[in-house]
């Protein structure tokens, strides 16, 4: 069986056309539409119960965290969300960004325990932070994770990821969906958000226009355990909701290409940036020591009141250091292709082969 995202009714339709597989198409297209058509009136129902609110927020200016995926984006946003300056979308938000204003409160009443993710095993609840492009996804915003759905898109990287290869309609639409987002949030919680999406980095240029007071975060990881650990994570996510077949070779393809799209998206927004707005964190390096690499952050963007925080992010760092990181294998003709398409970022890096956590196998 299986799973299903709580998709609006009109980004459920975008995609439904164009399903490779018809009778996924058939056999699903009424549970989405339903399902589609519930969350759309409650999306209506939210929003006209806060349209004096909506209307009279203004955002701050968001702290965008950002890293491909499997670069411990999610490590990183739990430590800046343990600072009380900063609000954050909560995993219920994000899967339910259509009515989380008038049912969180009452889900946070009756939440059940925490469950772990399929693809690490680290520990998450309705209430933990969670990624915002689910969230835009849902509303109707153009997103990579349309390929969750249909994997063939994962054939052409570039549409999927590259927001600048879409329509200037697409382009506006999400730019819209994330400021709207971002109202939602700012009404329920009237602070700053740390927002953490692997694909805001694709978009770090663009970000950076729209928002010029945002602060940026950049995490990096190994590239050979970043390769591996998501043909992992797009072999789990696809088993659980795509409606159309993929191979393992169209999503290493995807993973080798995207990849080389994210770092040049960086590598743009880093000559853009201002001074203060854009730091980089190892995830090795956060791992060693938590507290001082947060407290390095905090002084590259001038953030304040460090000393405040320490205290509960050493306790979250105490609650999370027994967390065994995944042991991976790949092929020594994937390990060759990675040097051969990623070879200039493992120089610049300065990355050399992972052994404790990553084999080859032939």
């Amino acid at each position: 069986m299986k799973r299903r995202l709580r998709l609006s009714l009109g980004a459920w339709r975008q995609l439904a056309g164009r399903i490779d597989d018809p009778s996924q198409r058939k056999n699903l297209n009424l549970a989405y539409c339903l399902n589609g058509i519930v969350h759309s009136s409650l999306f209506s129902l939210q929003n006209a119960s806060h349209r004096d609110a909506l209307r009279a927020c203004t955002p701050f200016p968001p702290l965008f965290l950002l890293g491909f995926w499997r670069s411990g984006t999610t490590l990183l946003h739990e430590f800046v969300c343990c600072d009380p300056q900063f609000g954050f979308p909560s995993t219920h938000a994000c899967l339910n960004p259509s009515h989380f204003l008038l049912t969180e409160a009452r889900a946070r009443a009756h939440q059940a325990p925490p469950t772990t993710r399929p693809m690490d095993n680290v520990s998450y609840s309705w209430a933990s932070p969670q990624e915002d492009e689910f969230a835009l996804f849902a509303l109707g915003a153009p997103s990579p994770y349309e390929a969750l759905i249909r994997p063939s898109l994962m054939r052409k990287p570039g549409m999927l990821v590259d927001l600048g290869q879409r329509t200037p309609e697409e382009q506006s639409r999400w730019a819209d969906t994330l400021q709207l987002f971002l109202r939602l949030l700012t009404v329920q919680q009237a602070k700053a958000m740390a927002l953490k999406s692997p694909p805001h980095g694709f978009k770090l240029p663009r970000l950076l226009s729209l928002y010029p007071d945002a602060h940026f975060v950049v995490i990096e990881r190994n590239p050979y355990e970043v390769f591996a650990s998501n043909l992992k994570l797009w072999r789990t996510l696809l088993d659980l909701y795509a409606l159309e077949s993929s191979s393992p070779e169209e999503i290493e393809s995807f993973v080798l290409e995207a990849y080389i799209l994210h770092e040049e998206a960086i590598e743009q927004g880093k000559r853009m940036a201002s001074p203060y707005r854009l730091a980089w964190v190892r995830y090795e390096e956060l791992v060693a020591d938590p507290i001082r690499e947060m407290k390095r952050l905090y002084e590259e963007l001038k953030l304040p009141n460090f000393d405040a925080v320490r205290e509960p992010m050493e306790q979250h760092a105490r609650a999370v250091a027994g967390y065994q990181r995944n042991r991976l294998a790949i092929s020594s003709a994937q390990k060759a292709r990675i040097e051969g398409r990623w070879g200039r970022f493992l120089e610049a890096k300065q990355y050399g082969w992972p052994g404790e956590y990553l084999k080859v196998e032939n």
